[in-house]
């Protein structure tokens, strides 16, 4: 048995989580892909992943192996799969991408057709991610900050833009004309965001209020949905990326109250990828259509 038999059915393993997911996908029976899994950690002398009742999860040794042979097999696939005697031309590889939930519902899904590279979606925060695809367990990463790896490059793609929102019923507040008026009236407000630690929203509250926060914290969810969801039912304010609300803004179930935008920065999206990686049609065929207008 050629060890790069081993080594395509360990990798489609890695990536399906699961013995029978893995052989499904490289074409073979369930007890072949074992069979090629045991030859070629009796070859590595260690075990390559730990059996659990969902799958497989890789171990350290599994995952410095994928990280090893994982490019280099993608590149000679089209290869492989001549000298198999099947067709040279192969369906578009597919495509392990990692960002947040709220980016890929909103950003990524609006994109990109059923016809296009199978895509197999992880969600997890910046550091996280970027770790992922410096292990080699994803392809592309759309991150708000650059990864500051040599290893990795960080293309920008698009802006985020914030928007200041509430229910309805806030509006029947005095008109708000001014930072000193709108940091008064925020005073001792609700507040709804996505973490407790607020980054964005302290900044907000320091560098155009001129004053640490004050809103009063009524609900944490780290799920921007869940944000905007708790902002239309009135549970408080919050400082939103507006591709998170458009749709509840145009609807006026809830509403702007005061046009932070030229007040606040906005914040770069980045599409990262390994050095390695940039040259590779579909990789970059996916990053031009992520900076593409949706519906474009």
């Amino acid at each position: 048995m050629a060890a790069s038999e081993w080594l395509r059915t360990f990798v489609a393993i890695y990536r399906a989580g699961s013995v029978t997911a893995g052989a499904a996908l490289r074409g073979l029976s369930q007890p072949a892909a074992s069979q090629h899994l045991s030859g070629l950690e009796r070859n590595a002398g260690v075990p390559l992943f730990i059996r659990t009742a969902t799958g497989v999860e890789p171990t350290r040794r599994g995952r410095e192996l994928y990280a090893q042979v994982a490019e280099q097999l993608d590149h000679l696939e089209p290869v492989l799969v001549g000298l198999d005697g099947g067709p040279v031309a192969t369906p578009p590889p597919s495509i392990r991408f990692g960002s947040s939930a709220e980016y890929f519902s909103f950003e990524v899904v609006p994109r990109f057709r059923p016809s296009g590279p199978a895509i197999v979606a992880t969600f997890a925060d910046d550091d996280e991610l970027i770790e992922l695809l410096e292990r080699g367990e994803l392809d592309i990463a759309v991150t708000s900050t650059t990864p500051g790896r040599r290893a990795v490059a960080a293309t920008p793609i698009d802006t985020k833009e914030f928007v200041l929102v509430g229910a309805p019923k806030m509006m029947r507040t005095p008109r708000l004309t001014s930072r000193k008026q709108l940091a008064s009236w925020l005073v001792g407000m609700p507040w709804v965001a996505y973490s407790a630690e607020l980054p964005m929203t302290r900044r907000f509250w320091l560098s155009a209020l001129a004053r640490p926060f004050g809103g009063d914290l009524r609900l944490v969810a780290p799920d921007l949905r869940a944000v905007v969801k708790a902002v239309e039912c009135g549970h408080g304010v919050s400082l939103l990326p507006t591709f998170v609300c458009s749709e509840e803004l145009a609807e006026g179930r809830i509403v702007e109250l005061f046009p932070v935008s030229a007040i606040l920065p906005s914040e770069p999206w980045f599409a990262c990828t390994r050095v390695g990686d940039l040259g590779r049609d579909h990789i970059k065929a996916f990053t031009q259509r992520l900076a593409a207008p949706r519906g474009g």
